[in-house]
């Protein structure tokens, strides 16, 4: 054979080499690649496995949140029952079991503690969280409303530019704004929201618009150039109710069993002067119709009073103390803590004070009053509303302060006046200046009344063992 045959079949034998070798690298890459790519689908399913066992176990909070509040009364003991962690909820081919601990301290505390334990599972993975929740107290609002308007009247009760309320606000009712109030903690309004009775509401402000016929309704969080609030801590439209009692019941049983049970009218001065000096941590009442004077020290009971009847109060508070009345309330003078000055409680300050009236409470028209009034407690008028008496009449009569909230039905009324930018001239009644008290966020009033809802303290993920 020719050297040129040889050569060209060395050629082909090369080639062929070759092609082989590519083929089997081709297979190799291949491989490699789907390899790889089952490893990342792999790895990409667990992610979305990880993902959704995250939810599951968000669902499990939000549903043993939704139970809690479905029920009468805070529970007493540790609960895993249906559908809870003895039987898991299943949920899109994943499942949630939950358990609901009560703290060891809820016996002896009026305000309950809870934590939300939920493990929820997806193929194979499983992920565990933890929500620490409390019982709502009405004391934790500075401001409560049913209806944002007087008793009897259509006429809307306006949020202006002078007004700064520096805690939360709930109402069942609609949110008027007339210029540019401050909201300094979380707004909520239930007015078109799942329990409103009228259908035709929508989820809204209402605008004052910078006409008196001119008012609009707008879901938005301002109405410039005339209404511009600013809110610090956010709000919710629409939001769920949150029912107010009517009556006291549970406050009745408290002061039968180990408090102060009266029937009638009586006048009350805490912390009375009896000639010598003021008895701080003393109770005093006395019949209105005439009589001599009781007192008790507030730390020999369990710190609520009833009255059936109505009430007038005054005096300094050294202790921990709720009045409650099936009457009207009647502030005659200041209502002060003995740990407080001018700008309030002071720090350390542990004197707690409740008003909770199933009627009204009236700032009375006398001449203790004609001044200013300073008031330190959480108001709960339950009838009608927290009001000034003769509001529209006479010169004013300075500012009233508020340290504490204010519940009420419906909206009442201090005074009367003429709101020209931030500034608002008092014609007859007093100027408002209310103030959150700080303490009420995890302190209460004796036997405080409590909402049915529970407030969100902490959330967190349990690592895996």
């Amino acid at each position: 054979m020719s050297s040129k045959h040889r050569l060209a079949g060395n050629q082909s034998g090369s080639t062929l080499v070759a092609m082989i070798l590519l083929s089997v690298l081709i297979l190799i890459v291949t491989l490699a690649v789907f390899q790889f790519g089952s490893q990342d689908a792999s790895l990409a399913a667990r992610r979305i496995d990880h993902s959704k066992a995250l939810y599951m176990a968000e669902s499990g909070l939000a549903r043993a949140h939704t139970w809690l509040e479905a029920q009468d009364d805070p529970p007493p003991g540790i609960l895993a029952v249906e559908p809870f962690g003895a039987s898991p909820e299943t949920l899109d081919y994943g499942s949630y079991a939950v358990t609901i601990t009560p703290d060891a301290g809820n016996a002896a505390s009026s305000r309950k503690y809870y934590t939300i334990t939920s493990v929820g599972t997806f193929g194979n993975r499983t992920r565990t969280l933890e929500r620490d929740v409390m019982t709502q107290s009405y004391a934790q609002f500075i401001y409560f409303t049913e209806v944002e308007r007087p008793p009897g009247t259509y006429t809307p009760v306006w949020f202006c530019s002078a007004d700064n309320i520096d805690g939360d606000l709930h109402t069942n009712g609609q949110i008027h704004i007339f210029g540019n109030p401050t909201y300094g903690g979380h707004v909520t309004s239930a007015h078109g929201g799942p329990d409103d009775p009228d259908l035709g509401n929508n989820p809204a402000f209402m605008y004052y618009n910078g006409s008196y016929y001119g008012h609009i309704e707008s879901p938005a969080p301002s109405n410039p150039p005339y209404d511009q609030p600013v809110f610090m801590d956010g709000y919710e439209l629409g939001a769920s109710e949150i029912e107010l009692p009517s009556y006291i019941d549970d406050l009745v049983t408290l002061a039968t069993d180990d408090g102060v049970l009266l029937t009638g009218n009586y006048d009350i001065e805490i912390g009375r002067d009896d000639g010598s000096g003021p008895m701080y941590g003393t109770l005093s009442y006395r019949p209105i119709s005439g009589g001599g004077w009781t007192d008790v020290d507030i730390s020999s009971f369990n710190g609520v009073m009833y009255i059936d009847g109505s009430v007038q109060v005054e005096g300094i508070l050294d202790g921990s103390l709720t009045i409650a009345s099936s009457g009207t309330i009647s502030i005659m003078d200041n209502v002060t803590y003995a740990a407080s000055d001018a700008d309030g409680p002071l720090d350390g300050c542990d004197d707690v004070l409740g008003l909770v009236s199933e009627s009204n409470i009236v700032v009375e028209d006398n001449y203790a009053n004609q001044g200013d009034c300073t008031i330190h407690a959480h108001l709960m008028a339950l009838g009608t509303s927290f009001e000034v008496e003769n509001y529209r009449y006479g010169s004013p009569r300075g500012t009233l302060t508020v340290h504490g909230g204010i519940v009420q039905r419906y909206r009442g009324c201090v005074g009367t006046g003429r709101l020209s930018g931030d500034t608002i001239t008092i014609y007859s009644g007093y100027a408002k200046s209310y103030h959150y008290d700080m303490r009420f966020d995890t302190v209460q009033p004796p036997g405080y009344l409590l909402t049915g809802k529970y407030y969100k303290l902490s959330w967190r993920e349990v690592p895996c063992a």
